[in-house]
């Protein structure tokens, strides 16, 4: 078979769905399909008319691949077939082999891939029948023996917990002795305790009766130390504010004295001033005495 990159196989899958059913196509090929569109626009319309996304291919003027999730078609159009001749010769140059052979490859291809595909399926089926019928068989050998140990289990779990009852309940009584001696050695200590408390507690009540003492006498004195020491400092700050004010009293009488002195020697010195006019004026009185004396007498002569 030639291998031309063009040829379509079905062992492609882009989309991973597996085997799908082959289309076969009518031998030999028209120069127009029926039913198939011919250009983009048929196939878009196609397309949205079984709702299925398509992929429009281009291979060459005249030749269009269309595939989708269910299946792939070729529309093989007149402009494969009425090329000029020179685009002919360079096409069959290139590609080396004509319709025919291309649909003779697909062909052969198709029938191959086919047949594997049968073959395929009737190996699966029998694996799978196979596989079956062992899992059957598996499925009921594992119920039964798990059927089997459940039951051993059982049965065992039955004889354990039997036997840990009977241990728990020996072990219970034991324990119950036990602690019905530790409670009455407790009792004992309790007792005990409980008189070594109380001689306890008159001892510390006489302890504390004698320092409660020692400590009211303490408080006492202290307290009557507290009161001398204010008492004294009380005597100190009212003797020292007696001797304030007796040293602010001696000022102010001081000052009160020089005022009163100034005072007397102001008033001394305007009695000597006025004494001394009194007698200017005595002296004046008297000369003016002896000329009026004067003059009667004269007058009388």
């Amino acid at each position: 078979m030639y291998p031309n990159p063009l040829i379509y196989c079905t062992c492609w899958d882009p989309w991973n769905l597996g085997p799908r059913k082959l289309i076969k196509t009518p031998h030999p090929l028209p120069k127009t399909l029926p039913g198939k569109p011919r250009d983009k626009a048929q196939a878009e319309k196609l397309e949205e008319g079984g709702k299925l996304p398509s992929e429009v291919i281009d291979v060459s003027p005249g030749y269009k691949l269309i595939r989708n999730r269910e299946q792939i078609s070729v529309t093989l159009g007149d402009e494969m077939f009425n090329r000029k001749k020179h685009l002919e010769s360079d096409f069959l140059n290139k590609v080396k082999f004509s319709r025919t052979d291309i649909i003779s490859d697909l062909e052969e291809q198709i029938s191959e891939l086919t047949a594997i595909i049968e073959q395929m399926n009737r190996d699966h089926q029998s694996a799978q029948k196979l596989l079956s019928n062992k899992m059957d068989l598996r499925c009921a050998e594992m119920k039964q023996k798990f059927e089997n140990e459940n039951r051993d289990l059982k049965k065992a779990h039955k004889l354990e917990l039997e036997k840990l009852e009977n241990s728990y309940k020996d072990a219970l009584k034991v324990e119950k002795a036990s602690a019905q001696e530790k409670l009455e050695d407790m009792g004992k200590e309790y007792k005990y305790l409980k008189n070594m408390f109380h001689m306890y507690q008159d001892s510390i009540y006489e302890e504390m009766e004698d320092k409660w003492t020692k400590r009211k006498a303490e408080w006492e004195k202290d307290e009557k130390l507290e009161r001398e020491k204010i008492l004294l400092q009380q005597k100190h700050r009212i003797t020292k504010k007696f001797e304030l004010e007796s040293e602010e009293e001696k000022r102010k009488i001081n000052e009160s004295f020089s005022a009163v002195f100034e005072n007397f020697t102001r008033e001394k010195e305007e009695l000597i001033n006025q004494h001394d006019e009194d007698l200017l004026q005595m002296q004046e009185l008297r000369k003016s005495k002896e000329v009026i004396i004067s003059v009667k007498l004269l007058s009388c002569k």
